[in-house]
Order: structure tokens, then sequence, then C-alpha cells
């Protein structure tokens, strides 16, 4: 998994560290499925290797890369409540390349963004779809980016499919009462969504409505345009475009 619990980055491994000591100057094992890199946590003599994912975590660097549901937005929100107790002024670094998720657990991701005192920075890498997109739009502002291939792409929110055991999606049976009830918070998530974006792009809740309607796309200058990100990371000789005010100088996350 992409994003590592605080807890687990930071404990000091003890006996883990001692039977990796002899591997240590050679990749492991378990680099065949996670990536690891040799780090000396503070108080030990010789390193150790961890997840390259928790390595970046201790440089206040998450890598969002899988579909936002309910259980990596929970391990999302316990990471940036750690971060809060480990240092709440410092900045927090958001990359993402996201296919989408759930709108409810894409909403509690953002509402504690919202609530953390620390900036973030927010990278849409790839694509960001849905819930996705939100989240990076809405990073401090000033501080939201997109790689130049990048691509956004803004939906409505839709009702959940339930689940068997298997994990394959099955049909909801349910009576007229309940699928209003259904429809009409589905609603209520779309509004949270429109007022969202329109507090980070400055446009209207009914321009959004209305370019919502369909699936709706963007590659990174029209999400710059858009207002959904501030400026385009670009390799820095490559400012032709940004002389001529298509396109933003190359930045750099620090």
């Amino acid at each position: 998994m992409a994003l590592v619990v605080a807890a687990a980055a930071l404990a000091p491994p003890g006996a883990q560290a001692r039977s990796c000591r002899a591997s240590r100057l050679s990749a492991p094992v378990a680099m065949r499925s996670t990536p690891k890199v040799p780090y000396k946590f503070p108080g030990m003599d010789e390193a150790t290797w961890i997840s390259i994912y928790s390595r970046m975590y201790r440089e206040r660097i998450l890598l969002l890369s899988q579909d936002i549901d309910d259980d990596f937005a929970n391990q999302m929100i316990a990471t940036l409540l750690y971060l809060e107790s480990e240092d709440s002024k410092s900045p927090a670094a958001m990359y993402f390349n996201v296919g989408g998720g759930v709108m409810k657990a894409g909403l509690a991701v953002h509402d504690t963004m919202r609530m953390m005192p620390y900036e973030f920075q927010t990278v849409n890498m790839g694509m960001c779809a849905q819930v996705a997109a939100f989240l990076v739009a809405a990073g401090t502002k000033g501080k939201r980016f997109a790689l130049p291939n990048a691509r956004f792409r803004m939906e409505n929110p839709t009702i959940e499919p339930m689940y068997d055991n298997e994990g394959k999606p099955r049909t909801r049976i349910m009576q007229a009462t309940e699928m209003r009830l259904e429809v009409a918070e589905v609603l209520r998530d779309k509004r949270r969504v429109l007022e969202g974006f329109s507090s980070a792009t400055g446009r209207s809740a009914e321009q959004l409505e209305q370019d919502f309607k369909r699936d709706f796309y963007l590659d990174a200058n029209e999400a710059l345009q858009y207002g959904l990100v501030d400026r385009l990371l670009l390799p820095g000789a490559k400012r032709e475009g940004a002389e001529k005010g298509e396109i933003s100088p190359g930045v750099g996350i620090g």
C-alpha cells in the first residue's frame, strides 16, 4: 500500500533491525514487492531497510496511488493527524495519481486537511479523477501543482454499489422510499463538492454544476486556467511558453 501509517514508519525496528544487518548492503528479499531503502533511525548505530513510502513519509511526503476507499482514507487521516503531533508548522506534500474513489471517504480526508494547522502542497502526477481532483484543488492556495501531462476528470457523485463476499458488485434492491433517500444523500454530497470546487477555483456553483453535467476532462493547462491548480511543474530550461504567458515557469516543491 502506498501510504504507510506513521506508527509503523517511526517505531525503531529492534529485533527486525538486527535481523536485517547482514543484508543491509544488498537489496532485501522484500524488494520484490515494495521498494526499500536504507535508513538510520535516530539513536541507532546502523541503518536498516524500510519501505520507500515510510522514508518519504519521514520527509512529510505522501503518495496517493490507489482509489480512495474507506480503509485508505482512514490511513490517510491517521497519518495527517500524526504529522500534526510531530510538527504542526512544516507543510506536507501530497502527490496524486488516483483514478477515483468513494466520495464520502474523500470528503473525510478533505475535512481533515482543512482542520490541520500546516499547509498542503498538492501535485497531480498523472490522472486525478472525481474525489482525487477535489483533494488536489483543496491544497493551500498558491501551492497546488500539476505536471505537464497530468489530467483531471470531474464527475458527479453516484450511488455507491454494494459488494458480495468476493468483492464483486451486486444489484441493490431497495424500496422506493429508500431509493429517494439515497438519491437525496447523493445530491447533498454533490452540493458539498460543488461548494468546495467553487471555493478552490473562484467559479460560481451554477457554472460548476453546468460543467459537471457530464464527465469533465481538463489537461494541465486547462486545469491551470480553470483554477484547479496554481502552477505547472516544468523543467527549468523549458520556459518559452512561460515567457509568453501560456504556462507557468517550472517550480520546485520545498
